[in-house]
């Protein structure tokens, strides 16, 4: 069938394709889905909302020349404490800072404040404790393993980040220490001096890829504003990676999910909504009633030519936050208003940020104003993903173990090894639909750009060589005279070509399905190639259905783990299965193209950096920053764009466009931009 054909029958199939049902396995993609879908389904609700902040500002704005500010009369919420002696914020924002020797010095001096409150020092028998008690092989292999490949250079390793990162832990360890319990330090709003912290929970239901990439994301933020970041036991991260900082634990304790779901305890955590109010309160009620008519001047007002913040256009009494949410309950990422100056300037007086997030969103950090210079100070090659993966995200050794065995059994004496994933994202419906298409781009993909020789043939060449009758030996003694000199001769023709190794190419393919194996296995393996190469197949799982839990994870990470390892990678778009390899491995992968408009079989991927799938926005949302506010972070921030066109997503959220990619370095100075296919 034509694949024009092919693709329309699917969309017309797919439109109607109702969503699994609960006791059916979750496809990998439906939390992001369902995220998407939630929010249509929710846009009644956030115009009411809106609607009711439009209503209550406008009060705000009419009682602000005859009142006091309403948030010095309202009851104060659970989430929020309020000082003993009313504090107002300072008139301007400490800057962010600039460069990786700011940074670093604003960690050490958060350290040194948290440690006058009694902090211990990490002796040495500490750690050899710790290290003990947390056993972690990769933390010393992984770098070597990716060194040992033969057709690929390796990424560079940075070491300003690898300083950044060893104050940070010193940071961590001094917070933790101090905590006791973490939930009855949280519920009774305790607080240790420079001490502030991010919860980074993930999604239900979804995958090792959209929780590592989304992760990833929020300890990036978490170090740029020099926050403690916790991870929550029901994630399954801490049973599959390793504990990332030393003499200190990322865990939040496995019985806190009433702690962790934020949702579920509004009174706990403040809403996104109720922080945003109180931002717009700040610059909207204000004493001064001739500052307060006009919000323009106001905003006009929030910056200097320094460009340095001001938390609002005048001193304000306001109530610090104990804790706040990041992102609503439909959406899976944080919220517009969130990469914001404004908005972060007033985060900085949130003790506690939940994230409860399945996407990776760390290109919008570089568009946010006051983090940019720092962050392109510290990542100036942009491979950030590589770099924090490899830096904090380290396989526990049962996940390790399994890799080892992997690469040494068939990665090791490879000449080249080749990493193929492929994901039908409704399971066997897609399969069945879509897998000889999918297969035969592979194939040609592979071909046409040489990573495995050209052997098409028709089937039945296969086994020409069992029809060849066997001709009869000839008798006398010249025959035998004859046949021990050619003996003597083929013998030492076949010492000189045992001397002289074939080519060695190893595949391995990830997918949860072995219809590609064996169709490789038949063209490459069971056949002799006259091309002198030799191609062995592997794959370790073909299950059919995704499920969840640690133990999958554990060997769905291996498996992400052996793609990365590989010289090339062929992927399949959308998929963070593959997205998470490409970040591991620092490669810039070829994607299969089954679009039906265009004729190609891949499609090479712009950058080792992964696609920000279904962002919320792509432009600036920020009502109290007007030099930004409504235009596009690509306009802006020019190594910021838009996704490949192959990864427009046209099955897995089909309303959602293109994402946002951040180029590195070297993909901004060699590329157009064009996406063209």
């Amino acid at each position: 069938m034509p694949r024009a054909r092919l693709m329309s029958k699917f969309h017309h199939q797919a439109s109607h394709t109702k969503l699994e049902s609960m006791n059916q396995p979750w496809s990998s993609s439906s939390s992001m889905r369902n995220c998407f879908l939630l929010g249509m389904a929710n846009k009644h609700k956030a115009l009411v909302v809106a609607l009711v902040t439009t209503i209550g500002l406008l009060i705000i704005l009419h009682s602000a020349g005859r009142t006091a500010s309403p948030l010095g009369k309202r009851a104060p919420e659970p989430w929020e404490i309020e000082d003993s002696v009313k504090k107002p914020y300072p008139l301007k924002l400490e800057q962010f800072p600039a460069t990786v020797e700011a940074l670093i010095d604003a960690i050490r001096a958060t350290t040194w404040k948290a440690s006058a409150n009694g902090g211990k020092n990490f002796s040495a028998s500490m750690r050899r404790e710790w290290h003990l008690k947390n056993p972690c092989q990769s933390r010393r292999q992984m770098g070597a393993l990716y060194s040992l490949r033969k057709d690929t250079r390796d990424l560079v390793e940075n070491p300003k980040w690898i300083r950044v990162l060893k104050e940070y832990e010193i940071l961590h360890r001094t917070c933790v220490a101090q905590m006791g319990s973490v939930t009855d330090f949280f519920l009774h709003r305790k607080s240790i001096p420079g001490c502030k912290f991010v919860v980074a929970d993930t999604e239900r239901g979804t995958g090792i890829g959209n929780k590592l990439l989304s992760i990833v994301s929020i300890f990036v933020y978490a170090v740029l504003t020099q926050r403690v970041m916790l991870v929550p036991f029901s994630t399954t991260i801490p049973g599959v990676m390793c504990e990332p900082f030393e003499g200190s634990s990322w865990v939040i304790d496995p019985e806190l999910r009433n702690f962790t779901l934020a949702r579920e305890n509004p009174k706990l955590w403040g809403s996104v909504s109720k922080f945003y109010q109180n931002v717009d309160e700040c610059f909207m009620s204000n004493d001064d009633t001739a500052a307060a008519a006009s919000s323009h001047a106001a905003v006009e007002d929030s910056h200097d030519s320094t460009g340095a913040t001001y938390y609002c256009g005048s001193p304000k009494r306001v109530k610090s936050i104990y804790a706040s949410r990041a992102s609503e309950d439909w959406d899976c990422q944080p919220q517009p208003r969130f990469f914001c100056d404004t908005e972060q300037a007033h985060y900085t007086g949130v003790s506690w940020i939940y994230f409860r997030e399945a996407l990776y969103f760390l290109p919008k950090l570089f568009a946010v104003p006051s983090f940019r210079p720092v962050m392109e100070d510290l990542f100036p090659d942009r491979y950030v993903l590589p770099h924090v993966l490899r830096s904090i995200m380290l396989p526990s050794d049962a996940v390790w173990g399994r890799v080892r065995q992997v690469h040494d059994a068939h990665f090791r004496h490879a000449d080249t090894r080749v990493g193929i994933q492929v994901r039908y994202f409704h399971g066997l419906y897609d399969f069945n639909l879509l897998h000889e298409a999918t297969e035969k781009n592979i194939h040609g993909c592979l071909v046409e750009h040489k990573l495995l020789p050209d052997v098409l043939v028709p089937d039945h060449n296969l086994h020409q060589e069992e029809v060849v009758e066997e001709e009869e030996a000839p008798h006398g003694s010249s025959a035998s005279a004859d046949l021990s000199s050619s003996y003597n001769k083929t013998s030492s023709d076949s010492l000189k070509l045992l001397q002289q190794p074939l080519k060695v190419t190893t595949v391995f393919i990830a997918s949860l399905y072995h219809s590609l194996n064996d169709k490789l296995t038949k063209l490459y393996v069971r056949r002799a190639l006259e091309t002198g190469d030799a191609i062995g197949i592997v794959q370790l799982t073909s299950e059919r259905d995704q499920f969840f839990g640690i133990e999958v994870d554990r060997q769905a990470l291996t498996e992400i783990l052996c793609l990365s390892l590989s010289d090339h990678l062929i992927l399949t778009p959308q998929s963070t299965f593959g997205a998470l390899a490409q970040g591991y491995g620092a490669l810039k992968p070829w994607f299969t193209d089954i679009r039906p408009e265009t004729s190609s079989v891949c499609v090479r991927g712009q950058t080792p950096e992964t696609c920000y799938q279904i962002p919320n926005t792509k432009k600036f949302s920020c009502p109290h920053d007007l030099q930004v506010h409504g235009k596009l972070m690509s306009d802006l921030v020019p190594y910021i764009t838009d996704c490949n066109l192959v990864e427009e997503p046209f099955v897995k959220v089909r309303a959602g466009g293109l994402g946002l990619q951040l180029l590195t370095s070297q993909d901004e100075s060699s590329s157009d931009n064009s996406n063209k296919p």
